[in-house]
């Protein structure tokens, strides 16, 4: 998927989820709120003036008021969201070439499902059949 902003970064995608989820106060205000949500408080201090320049989150009430999500950031959110569903999805079709040659089934069930969750990445559970593993 085409993404006019650029490649998120791990932090700014795990901000923007948790933003999706609730509004949060700036990191100064309420550095609580961002260790409870697996965050740094320092790393999101230096991430957000990009964040807040490319119109992903919003601030209101000045530097020490509550972040936001804003259309924009919920968009872009869900175009990384569609990226990672889309390749978990082509590497759970790869595997399915893989079960087609013959495999235990509970092997490839339990390896599928892993690949699914996105627990595992195609070379593990191709590495999981073919050592015949049962789950």
């Amino acid at each position: 998927m085409l993404d006019p902003i650029g490649q998120l970064s791990p932090l700014q995608r795990h901000l923007l989820r948790q933003l999706d989820l609730s509004d949060l106060p700036a990191p100064e205000a309420g550095p609580e709120s961002y260790a409870a949500r697996d965050l740094d408080t320092d790393a999101v201090r230096d991430a957000l003036p990009t964040l807040l320049w490319e119109g992903l989150v919003e601030q209101r009430d000045g530097n020490r008021g509550t972040l936001r999500l804003t259309a924009t950031g919920a968009a872009a959110l869900r175009a990384v969201e569609c990226d990672e569903l889309a390749a978990r999805l082509s590497t759970v079709s790869s595997f399915a070439d893989t079960v087609t040659r013959g495999t235990a089934p509970r092997a490839a069930g339990h390896a599928l499902r892993l690949l699914a969750e996105g627990t595992w990445n195609l070379e593990q559970a191709e590495a999981h059949v073919a050592a015949g593993e049962g789950a």
